[in-house]
């Protein structure tokens, strides 16, 4: 029977200079959880847009006003609810609901819940690249994937929108009795330019993205 000298020294490996133990490495790499605090910055600009497309619904069920915004090519007088008022270029008009029939309320409201439902797709797919790029995956598919899902979610988003908004806009200007005045819809250019800046910028960021990975599979094994 062999017994164990209490003199001699523990003959277990020590980790040499810049080694970490296996055991340590893989409990450490188990108990790390993906940094996604980046993605709650798209937050802050969602908040700002759903503004923009929400209030309107918010509006027209507390206040029974629905906010419309038309463009004056010059200045005109209109009446609401008994009160002239002198407009001019971009106005918000609270115009009562009474004063409108129930189709330009309906098309009114179907065009901001386009809107609002457009912009948290968009969130969703921006998030999902957001993720992959806070993780370290800058070229990975899933953010090319993430970039596509955006584009495509804008075009679509920004096509159904109008097709649903400019014809609400024309039943508020009818309801209103404004179709000899020089009058405009919501959908001004401003808003057209950015929509397509956006899909571009978004599409450029795609293919950065594609090629990037291209590059990245190029140069594997050889750096």
């Amino acid at each position: 029977m062999s017994t164990t000298d209490p003199q001699m020294p523990d003959q277990t490996p020590e980790p040499t200079p810049g080694q970490t133990p296996v055991g340590r490495s893989a409990r450490g790499s188990a108990k790390k959880k993906p940094s996604w605090g980046y993605e709650i910055l798209l937050v802050f600009p969602l908040i700002a847009l759903l503004n923009a497309a929400a209030s309107p619904l918010f509006s027209a069920a507390l206040s029974d006003r629905l906010p419309a915004v038309l463009e004056f090519d010059e200045p005109t007088t209109i009446t609401l609810a008994g009160v002239d008022l002198a407009v001019e270029g971009s106005s918000t008009l609270a115009i009562p609901v009474a004063d409108l029939s129930s189709w330009a309320i309906g098309q009114f409201i179907a065009a901001k819940a386009i809107w609002t439902i457009g912009l948290l797709i968009v969130t969703w797919f921006a998030s999902r690249a957001v993720s992959e790029v806070v993780r370290g995956r800058p070229f990975s598919d899933s953010v090319a994937r993430g970039l596509a899902g955006v584009s495509w979610a804008l075009v679509v988003t920004g096509i159904v929108y109008v097709i649903a908004q400019v014809p609400a806009d024309n039943l508020v200007i009818r309801d209103l009795g404004l179709r000899d005045a020089a009058i405009s819809n919501s959908v001004t250019l401003d808003m057209t330019y950015l929509w397509i800046g956006a899909v571009i910028l978004s599409e450029l960021l795609r293919r950065a993205v594609r090629r990037g990975r291209e590059v990245q599979d190029e140069l594997e094994g050889v750096i």
